[in-house]
């Protein structure tokens, strides 16, 4: 009895080991993937202002009118959807069986 004591503690503690590294490795995979797609949308959005700093007021009246801003804004959130999904596929793999489904009915 006291000899499975040890034995349990190193098989737990090398389980504990490799788990908390998938974690933190996770984790800090996460965190660069956020910042690093934060800077880019936040790069394409001023590069996208600055464009519309150059049309002439008449014309960026129109356009305001014509709610393109709000087109503008629905364009880079699929670009982010799309990144995000893509992202998820790579990582869990779930997404890839769902797409594999989808293709195979069609």
């Amino acid at each position: 009895m006291p000899l499975l004591f040890p034995l349990l503690a190193t098989f737990l503690g090398s389980i504990v080991a490799g788990l908390a590294f998938r974690v933190l490795a996770s984790l800090g995979f996460a965190y660069v993937a956020y910042v690093g797609i934060g800077q880019l949308i936040d790069t394409v959005k001023d590069y996208v202002r600055g464009l519309f700093n150059a049309v002439p007021h008449e014309v960026a009246a129109i356009l305001g009118l014509a709610k393109f801003d709000v087109a503008i804004n629905i364009i880079i959130a699929a670009v982010i959807a799309r990144l995000l999904l893509a992202g998820m596929d790579r990582v869990t793999g779930t997404i890839t069986g769902l797409a594999l489904l989808n293709k195979a009915s069609s």
